[in-house]
């Protein structure tokens, strides 16, 4: 029988009560064909047609379907948030000084030093490859210097930074937990692949939060095309993202991609010797601003640790399991 859901929603109607698991218990999601997919996109980002790869948009406009109508429970708890000067919270953005003349170039000028990289010297990070930079703040200062990792006996320096206009940004948090309609009846043969949306969103969540070891930047790969992605095809384009702290549980970091946080400054240019380009007239400067007088030094004077505990028999081989979808 192709459609059961004619004969459960008739065996319910007749039921005093019903509860999911009065009678059944959930089973754990595991790897299966949302699994699959989600594996070929990143090894096809690592190891493939990394660029104008028809699978992966594919992959992605299934993810990120409807984002302007999806919403975690509310109008109010809408996946895409609007934040504007008036109402966004406060935002911090730290960086680690390892001499005295680091701090003295920071306190010389803030919003310069302390913002996003120039262009030239922009890294690989979780939202934007090399040469492209983006701005990576916090929603508390205690989570921006958290992030950084800094050793015992380090100095940081913090500074509040502020919008000078709106943005939208995509709430993970609340994307992970967003209303998607009525769940699928259990005896629905396809019940998987219809909550897997739900199940690989949570997964993503946690695969923007780990941060990537020095020499292993190209797992970045595919949260960066993900930014990519959303800053490009959807429409209106996303400006960036909201995403949980993995340093501090109760934390929230933002990240402003560079169409809004580092605008190109546009410049005329030389193709050849008979061919000069015009400059695009028109383009906005950054999104963010320094607040003056927020600036913050801060010598580490202790690290915290919380790890997960398992006994370990010598002598045996061990595997490190991956964890379930």
């Amino acid at each position: 029988c192709d459609n059961v859901e004619p004969i459960v929603e008739a065996v319910c109607d007749r039921l005093d009560s019903y509860s999911v698991d009065t009678n059944y218990s959930k089973r754990i999601y595991r790897l299966g064909d949302i699994g699959l997919q989600w594996f070929e996109f990143q090894e096809g980002m690592k190891h493939g047609q990394r660029f104008f790869n028809n699978n992966a948009k594919t992959f992605l406009d299934w993810i990120f379907k409807d984002l302007y109508q999806v919403s975690a429970s509310s109008d109010e708890e809408a996946v895409v948030r609007l934040l504007t000067p008036e109402d966004a919270p406060r935002i911090y953005r730290a960086r680690t000084c390892m001499t005295s003349t680091d701090v003295n170039g920071i306190a010389a000028n803030p919003g310069r030093n302390l913002g996003a990289p120039p262009k030239e010297r922009a890294g690989d990070g979780r939202m934007n490859p090399a040469g492209v930079p983006a701005f990576y703040g916090a929603f508390e200062r205690e989570t921006c210097i958290a992030e950084l990792r800094p050793p015992v006996g380090g100095t940081v320096v913090s500074g509040e930074f502020r919008l000078n206009r709106m943005v939208r940004v995509l709430d993970f948090g609340r994307f992970e937990k967003a209303d998607f309609g009525p769940p699928p009846s259990f005896f629905d043969p396809k019940h998987h692949a219809k909550t897997g949306r739900q199940e690989l969103l949570k997964y993503l969540h946690n695969e923007i939060t780990v941060p990537v070891l020095p020499g292993a930047e190209r797992d970045y790969l595919t949260t960066q095309v993900i930014a990519e992605y959303l800053a490009t095809y959807c429409n209106p384009r996303i400006d960036g993202v909201i995403f949980k702290s993995v340093q501090q549980s109760e934390g929230s970091n933002i990240v402003l991609f560079s169409h809004v946080a580092c605008p190109i400054k546009p410049s005329p240019g030389r193709l050849q010797d008979s061919y000069t380009i015009n400059a695009r007239k028109g383009v906005d400067g950054p999104c963010v601003e320094y607040v003056n007088g927020s600036l913050v030094q801060h010598a580490i004077c202790e690290v915290k640790y919380k790890a997960a505990d398992e006994p370990l028999r010598e002598g045996e081989p061990t595997f490190v399991v991956a964890p379930d979808f």
